[in-house]
C-alpha cells in the first residue's frame, strides 16, 4: 500500500516537472500577455512562441533523433540549453526590430539568464536549476505587467517546482535558489538597461 502511495506521489511530482518545462511556462505566460492583457499583437505572440517555446522544445525530439549525449537526461539538459540559447538569442535580435520595449526587456532577460546558466552549469558545474529560473522569470513578469495579485499563484507555482525537484532529487535547495536568483537578476538588469515601461 505504501509503495502505491509513494508511486502516485512520484508521478505527481514528475507531472509537475513536465508541466513546468521552461518552454511550456513561458508559452502560457505569453498567452496571458496576449489574451487578457493585450500586451502583444497576434504576430508578436506567434513569433515569441516560436523563439521561446518551439525552438527550445525542439531539444527533446532532437536529442532522441540524434542520440545526443551518453546519458539520456544529461543529453536532454545539454540540448535544451543549446536550443534555448538559440531561440532566446534569435528572439532578442528580432525584438530589436519591434517598437514594443517590454519585449526588449523580456528577451534580454532570457539571454542573460541562459548565458548565466551556461556559465554556472557548464563552466563551474554548479547545476543551477533551469526549471526554477524559467518559473521565476514569468512569475515576475506576470506580477509586474498584469497585476500584483499574480504573485499568489506565482509563488504557489514556484513552490510546486521546488517541491517536485527536491522530492525527485533533481536539484538541491541551493541549486533551485541559484536558478531563481539568476532569473531575478536578469530581469532587474534588463529593466535597468531599457527602463521601466
Amino acid at each position: 500500500m505504501k509503495t502505491k502511495v509513494s508511486d502516485r506521489k512520484a508521478l505527481l511530482h514528475l507531472a509537475v516537472r513536465i508541466l513546468t518545462l521552461p518552454p511550456i511556462v513561458i508559452g502560457v505566460t505569453l498567452l496571458l500577455m496576449y489574451a487578457p492583457a493585450g500586451l502583444l499583437t497576434r504576430r508578436e505572440l506567434l513569433l515569441c512562441e516560436v523563439f521561446l517555446l518551439v525552438i527550445p522544445l525542439a531539444a527533446y525530439p532532437l536529442r532522441e533523433i540524434f542520440h545526443i549525449g551518453k546519458d539520456r537526461r544529461r543529453g536532454q539538459r545539454g540540448t535544451a540549453l543549446v536550443c534555448s540559447a538559440v531561440g532566446y538569442l534569435c528572439g532578442f535580435l528580432w525584438s530589436m526590430l519591434t517598437p514594443c520595449s517590454w519585449l526588449h526587456i523580456l528577451f534580454l532577460s532570457y539571454v542573460i539568464s541562459i548565458a548565466a546558466l551556461l556559465l554556472l552549469n557548464a563552466g563551474f558545474g554548479l547545476r543551477a536549476s533551469g526549471h526554477a529560473c524559467s518559473t521565476t522569470a514569468p512569475a515576475f513578469l506576470l506580477t509586474w505587467k498584469l497585476h500584483p495579485l499574480f504573485v499568489i499563484p506565482s509563488v504557489l507555482l514556484i513552490a510546486a517546482v521546488y517541491r517536485s525537484s527536491l522530492k525527485l532529487s533533481r536539484h538541491t535547495l541551493p541549486q533551485l535558489l541559484a536558478g531563481s536568483a539568476v532569473s531575478l537578476l536578469a530581469c532587474v538588469i534588463s529593466i535597468v538597461v531599457y527602463g521601466v515601461r
